[in-house]
């Protein structure tokens, strides 16, 4: 019994044990479920972490998306109201440049996009008179088409029927054939003949001028007679007339400094130094002074002037008086000194100086002077045009617009409308629209000067009254529109109004006088042979030298304005006036007849050979070629005119 329950016991305890073995093992297997859950649970929450993350950067580049999405519909709009303002614009430029030339009310829409105050109906004649002046404009416009192809026609036809190369230009031949044993048993049936052109670089050659030397044999005391020495600019000078041409000639006409000319007379095999080639410059201007003063004085007689100026530098202030030296260190101790403005100083401290240049109108005066000042002050123009009664044309400087009041009415300023027109322009990318409808009101004023080219005098004096008169109006119309009185006064339109305001009176003074030019463009355009030579030779060394040199300039300009081949003309001239130094002094008084006979436009009529009529042609077929495509332009815009309506 005893031994059947101590059985029973240790079964339980067995099984006990057993069971706790099981019970150990499955807490063992439950804490490593526990840990495995635990990484699993730190691995979530290290996901969840990034999710959080991640979901911030989306809410993010949502955030920045909404944004750009709003920018982008602003930015859109803010195009879609440019775009309309840009078309506005092209369609006030494609009037500008084919739009109708009458300004009536239902023949011109211009006038009422500018929203110019309504005029009175017109009459029954004026409506004729209208209808007349676009019937003749139509006219004349499809005859400069047909007279331009004509022209072309013709040009080409001459091309056809003519050589490829001038005839004047010297032919040397130069056989090519085969040899004699090639040749053997040939027979010659012709020749090919090929012309090709070929360059010689110039060359200089020493010229030994011989005087035989006789005597009397009975008469002792006569001494040795022989032919006179040559002439030369001065006594003992060994160059002759055409080397110091050539020395001139390049240097004003074709901009070559000094150490350049040494490279290009190298070339012909003389190579000289630069104080011989200016020491050439500095006879040749005592030489040529007579006829610049000769120039000068025929220019302050005329009635009407054109004028404009450019900074030229001189290369050191060491050249300057005591006087001015002293007023260039009383400004830069106490700014503008009494007197006026002192000399200026660029960065390298060399003093800048100006050139001024005063134009003849065709026909009277032709010629263009260049007077040279140190300074620019009011007194400067007024020592220059002390003599002068007329019209003065240029731009807004002080020293022109306050002249009248200077002169007490001797000389009177007309202003230039090139410098008014080009204010606007510079005003485009402020308000294109604004600025685009004053060029629109210059481009009917200049397309009326370009109509009164065709006419006489009196002819452009009645169209600038007829139709440029009426367009003055509708601008001071416009000036006094709301939309310009808004414009701010420092803005670049504001200024150009500004402009237009202080300038009104002298800008239209050409209306009453064809004489006058409606701007001084072409002063500007012969400046521009100065300026490219100041970019060569880079500055003046003197202000005695300085003077000098811008004569020279003066008569080189002239020639070049009259189309002359520079050197012939200076080679005539530089021999004609040494001559007259040496042995007919009273030639060279203002007025003389030899004197006459050698200003440019003179001399061009006695020495047609010397006359580049090719650049005469050249400019009248560019001339006639922009006036053709103008006319086919304002043609095409009536067309598309009728077409619409």
């Amino acid at each position: 019994m005893v031994r059947h329950v101590y059985n029973v016991r240790i079964m339980d305890v067995t099984q006990v044990t057993t069971q706790l073995q099981q019970a150990l093992q499955l807490n063992e297997e439950l804490r490593s479920q526990h840990a495995s859950l635990l990484q699993l649970a730190t691995q979530l929450q290290a996901e969840n972490a990034a999710l959080h993350q991640e979901l911030d950067t989306v809410r993010h580049d949502y955030s920045a998306l909404v944004e750009a999405t709003q920018k982008l519909v602003a930015n859109r709009e803010q195009c879609e109201r440019r775009v309309a303002e840009l078309e506005a614009v092209n369609q006030r430029l494609v009037d500008m440049l084919w739009g109708r030339r009458s300004e009536r009310r239902e023949f011109a829409p211009d006038q009422l996009r500018l929203s110019f105050p309504e005029e009175p109906p017109a009459t029954e004649e004026e409506q004729a008179v209208i209808m007349a002046q676009q019937q003749a404009e139509e006219a004349w416009d499809a005859e400069l088409v047909r007279a331009a192809a004509a022209r072309r026609r013709r040009r080409r036809e001459e091309q056809r029927q003519t050589r490829e190369f001038p005839e004047h230009l010297e032919r040397r031949e130069r056989v090519l054939d085969l040899s004699p044993e090639e040749k053997a048993g040939l027979q010659r049936i012709g020749e090919a003949v090929t012309e090709r052109m070929r360059f010689e670089n110039p060359h200089m050659y020493i010229e030994r001028i011989i005087r035989p030397k006789y005597v009397v044999p009975a008469q002792p005391e006569r001494g040795v007679i022989a032919c006179p020495a040559p002439l030369s600019i001065v006594e003992g000078c060994k160059y002759d007339f055409s080397v110091i041409a050539a020395i001139l000639a390049q240097k004003y006409a074709f901009h070559q400094p000094t150490y350049r000319q040494q490279d290009w007379f190298a070339q012909c095999g003389w190579f000289p130094s630069r104080s011989t080639l200016n020491e050439l410059i500095n006879v040749s201007v005592d030489v040529l002074a007579a006829l610049f003063w000769q120039m000068w004085h025929l220019l302050l007689q005329c009635t009407i002037l054109l004028t404009d100026d450019t900074r030229v530098l001189l290369l050191t202030r060491k050249a300057l008086s005591a006087e001015q030296q002293e007023s260039l260190r009383a400004r830069r101790t106490s700014g503008t000194p009494p007197g006026g403005e002192p000399p200026e100083l660029d960065d390298r401290g060399s003093v800048i100086s100006y050139a001024w240049l005063y134009r003849g109108l065709d026909g009277l005066a032709p010629y263009n002077i260049f007077h040279w000042s140190l300074t620019h002050q009011h007194a400067v123009v007024d020592a220059h045009l002390a003599s002068f009664h007329g019209i003065v044309v240029g731009d807004a400087f002080s020293g022109y617009t306050g002249i009248e009041a200077r002169s007490q009415g001797r000389i009177v300023h007309a202003s230039c409308n090139a410098h008014a027109r080009r204010e606007f322009v510079n005003a485009e990318v402020s308000e294109p629209i604004l600025s685009a409808q004053a060029e629109s009101l210059y481009r009917q004023l200049y397309d009326v000067e370009e109509r009164g080219k065709t006419h006489d005098a009196t002819g452009l004096l009645e169209l600038r009254q007829r139709e440029a008169v009426r367009i003055w109006q509708r601008f001071d119309q416009w000036l006094d529109s709301e939309s310009v009185r808004r414009v701010l006064p420092q803005s670049p339109l504001g200024q150009a109004v500004t402009y237009m305001r202080n300038q009104w009176r002298a800008l239209q003074r050409y209306l009453s006088d064809s004489r006058i030019p409606i701007d001084n463009s072409q002063s500007e355009q012969d400046l521009r042979p100065l300026t490219v030579g100041r970019s060569n030779w880079k500055f003046l060394g003197h202000p005695e030298a300085a003077a000098g040199r811008l004569q020279l300039v003066s008569i080189v300009s002239s020639a070049a304005r009259h189309h002359l081949i520079v050197h012939d003309y200076l080679e005539d001239v530089l021999r004609k006036l040494a001559d007259a130094a040496q042995h007919h002094p009273q030639h060279l008084e203002l007025g003389s007849e030899y004197l006459l006979d050698l200003l440019p436009d003179r001399w061009a009529a006695a020495h047609p050979q010397s006359v580049r009529h090719e650049r005469i042609e050249e400019q009248q077929q560019i001339a006639e070629t922009k006036r053709a495509r103008r006319a086919r332009q304002r043609i095409l815009q009536r067309r598309r005119t009728a077409a619409q309506s």
